[in-house]
């Protein structure tokens, strides 16, 4: 009878986690849809208790944080149990951080209150009604195990990017054609960076579900498929369009990362006459000094010494050389970010930290197999 007490005792605290998550989760939804109502509608008053209902969610955050613990320590779970706690403490740290996303939409809310409005905010609008789906539809995912619907999720943030890139060109258009509106289109390109966020959390939200279901982590890779491994070349370029951050913290990450022998060198697309100060700086917090580097042409790289080329940037390059292997990775230029020193710090160090995730997965692609062989296969010459 004990022992019978006890697994619906167990049974019990693993319901009360999941649905304080949910209710964790249905404040989020909350706060993201007023924070934007506050914003469209100029509700000063709006915005402002949504701030204070922030303590809610933070509140939610250390509550469940506990709960999982204590099953950690007294049940010892194992197998999907196991998974499930795990995972509901990686949640929370997402949803309490969007939350905190939608403190910060709330603040500007505040801000633009005082401004004379600008145009309508049709893509603003959209962007988070997108994310607040995004959201959603990961806690469903997470309800009801099903990692395909996870995955839509994981896919689906590749639409709100594309949707932040557009919006942040229209305001700088907005800014360059009328000067006094530099000040609100700041803030509305904060707000669009903060939707932004909030898709990339959601998809976190998403990765940790398929974890959960599959037992697979699915993080850093960039795509559901598995990353084939490659002979690693000996020649590595990496280009970016002004050789001034991505390009430069990538330099650096493979020459600290990758096996000795491998020749590293960046160049840009049309360079600029510095390394920006924010990569430099970002890059001193990991040890690695940029400060004596300098932007330099592709045209001054000997092209037959490399073997692979990798474009950071989203423009096309034209490059002859016979065996030349091509990728893409298309990250966000930290360059181009508007808004606080802060913002700017943490767009930087986002780059920083996925550059490294990637060129450590380089690393792994050119380990030997069981055999004792290096792996490799195809990739496109050109």
């Amino acid at each position: 009878m004990d022992q019978e007490h006890t697994i619906h005792q167990y049974d019990a605290d693993l319901r009360r986690v999941q649905t304080s998550l949910l209710r964790m989760g249905a404040k989020v939804e909350e706060i993201l849809e007023s924070s934007m109502r506050a914003l469209v509608e100029r509700d000063v008053d709006l915005a402002r208790r949504m701030i204070e209902f922030d303590r809610q969610i933070n509140r939610l955050e250390v509550d469940i944080d506990e709960a999982c613990l204590v099953l950690l320590a007294r049940r010892q779970p194992m197998a999907s149990d196991l998974r499930f706690i795990t995972t509901a403490l990686k949640l929370v740290v997402d949803l309490e951080r969007i939350g905190d996303l939608g403190v910060n939409i709330c603040e500007r809310a505040i801000e633009l209150g005082t401004d004379p409005p600008l145009r309508p905010y049709v893509d603003l609008e959209t962007m988070g009604a997108d994310v607040r789906k995004m959201v959603a539809e990961a806690l469903d995912a997470f309800v009801a195990r099903d990692a395909e619907q996870a995955e839509r999720v994981i896919e689906e943030d590749k639409k709100v990017d594309a949707r932040y890139v557009q919006t942040f060109r229209e305001l700088l258009t907005w800014m360059m054609e009328d000067p006094r509106t530099i000040q609100p289109a700041t803030r509305l390109q904060a707000v669009a960076k903060y939707l932004e966020r909030v898709g990339d959390h959601a998809t976190n939200l998403a990765e940790q579900v398929v974890f959960m279901v599959k037992g697979k982590d699915i993080r850093h890779l960039g795509q559901l498929e598995e990353v084939e491994p490659f002979l690693l070349a000996r020649g590595i370029l990496f280009v970016s369009t002004h050789n001034a951050a991505r390009s430069q913290m990538a330099e650096a990450w493979a020459r600290r990362l990758l096996p000795p022998g491998v020749r590293v060198v960046s160049a840009g697309i049309r360079p600029a006459l510095e390394v920006n100060p924010y990569a430099v700086r970002v890059m001193r917090e990991v040890d690695i000094d940029l400060s004596t580097r300098r932007p330099k042409p592709l045209s001054r790289v000997a092209i037959e010494d490399v073997e692979l080329l990798i474009n950071l940037s989203d423009e096309k390059i034209h490059v002859v050389s016979d065996g030349l292997m091509m990728e893409s990775w298309a990250l966000p230029d930290p360059t181009t970010m508007v808004g606080t020193e802060q913002d700017i710090l943490d767009e930087f160090r986002r780059v920083r930290d996925e550059l490294r995730t990637r060129i450590e997965g380089l690393a792994r692609r050119s380990a030997p197999t069981s055999d004792g062989h290096e792996e490799g296969s195809d990739v496109q010459e050109m």
